[in-house]
């Protein structure tokens, strides 16, 4: 039976697939995209390894993490292409309960099952990319040992969507020059924050910041701490503006293997009443470890990523500095809702760090304009109506060709 053509004003029925464990940034943008749907009254359907519920959630992260974590690189892979199997039984088990509208998909490495699905049943099958073969090439704990197998993957994958998100505009360009998408099915869409959740007006100050920090400025980051994230340069420019006599106290949010680095690094200039580690915090925590700061930093990224601690940083009102490389332009207008420096320039970054130290209203002026931004266009909110939007035509257009 052909389901009615979706109406300007039904809600959509939304199969949401992803293949993560929700455990981290990845775990919050697939919430947040979800919830966001719903408010605007669409039905969806969340299918991934780790399910929806809170407990079963755990238990599986819990039990993926185990296997995962013992598995060789190559096996590892070998598992993630055999994991398309169950993964396309599941969809298609949903496809006939559900009887979907599209299917949304979280890209990852090798997953091919909603693509093939959606084809199969002639259903729109949306990917959203955030990350590529590349990044498992370079940064990931389980590197590629196939990375030819994986790029094949991901262009076929692209291909066989019926459309593209990218987290950002290099992106888009890598997947439209490297991987085959056609402008008309590729559409830019930046990560993005809860402003009701991330409210100036309804976080606090930490106790233990204001105490240790008393009077002076503090300039904060958020972040698992490897290196690929700028840590060590974050520090060291504050390290820079201390020696320069200027009274600042340094706010580190996360954990991860360069803690041990760091703290020596700390230890050994003698500023430890200076620097905070806050260790590992849960995210509904984090904006009040961003409402301690003064400035928040962002001091790398990868050339393709939206990091969404940056809009979060906007979204609590916060002045923020980070590098100048076009997927952050994407975010941050340089100058009217927050400053970029050089990228990998200490010297630079501690400029523009300095510039807002002496500049309090200038400060606030860019808190100001960052909040709007978030309220107006980089909110999860926002993304939902886009892909309702892309959703909806593609659904219609699929259905009218069946009637």
């Amino acid at each position: 039976m052909i389901p009615p053509t979706p109406a300007p004003h039904r809600p959509l029925r939304i199969l949401y697939h992803h293949r993560t464990l929700g455990d981290g940034a990845e775990g919050i943008h697939i919430r947040e995209m979800v919830d966001a749907l719903r408010r605007l009254g669409h039905e969806v359907r969340l299918v991934g390894p780790a399910g929806e519920s809170n407990t079963q959630a755990a238990r599986q992260r819990s039990r993926w993490s185990r296997v995962a974590a013992v598995l060789p690189d190559a096996a590892y892979e070998v598992a993630e292409i055999a994991y398309n199997g169950v993964a396309r039984a599941t969809l298609g088990r949903e496809v006939r309960h559900f009887n979907p509208d599209i299917i949304y998909d979280r890209y990852n490495t090798y997953s091919t099952a909603a693509v093939s699905i959606g084809r199969a049943h002639g259903i729109p099958a949306l990917i959203e990319v955030n990350t590529i073969a590349f990044e498992r090439q370079t940064y990931e704990h389980h590197r590629l040992r196939m990375p030819s197998l994986a790029n094949r993957y991901e262009r076929s994958i692209c291909a066989a969507a019926s459309h593209v998100f990218a987290v950002s505009t290099p992106l888009a360009r890598f997947l439209e020059t490297k991987r085959g998408v056609e402008t008309a099915r590729l559409t830019v869409l930046p990560n993005g924050a809860n402003p009701r959740t991330f409210n100036p007006d309804a976080s606090r100050r930490l106790p233990e910041i204001a105490a240790a920090a008393a009077s002076r400025i503090v300039i904060g980051l958020v972040g698992i701490l490897r290196p690929w994230h700028g840590v060590d340069m974050f520090l060291q420019a504050c390290m820079e503006l201390m020696n320069r006599g200027r009274d600042v106290h340094v706010l580190i949010v996360g954990d991860g293997p360069m803690e041990p680095e760091l703290r020596r690094l700390v230890a050994q200039a003698r500023i430890a009443d200076r620097v905070t580690f806050t260790g590992r915090v849960a995210h509904q925590a984090v904006k009040d470890c961003i409402a301690s700061m003064d400035i928040a930093v962002s001091a790398r990224a990868t050339f393709y990523a939206s990091p969404m601690k940056i809009v979060e940083y906007m979204a609590m009102g916060r002045a923020v500095v980070a590098p100048a490389m076009e997927n952050i332009r994407d975010l941050i207008d340089d100058g009217r809702n927050g400053l970029l420096f050089e990228p990998e320039r200490t010297d630079d970054l501690a400029r523009r760090l300095e510039e807002l130290i002496v500049a309090p209203a200038r400060r606030i002026e860019l808190g100001h304009a960052a909040r709007r931004k978030v309220e107006e266009v980089l909110n999860w909110d926002r993304n939902a109506r886009i892909v309702e939007t892309i959703g909806r035509k593609l659904a219609t257009e699929i259905l009218q060709k069946k009637v």
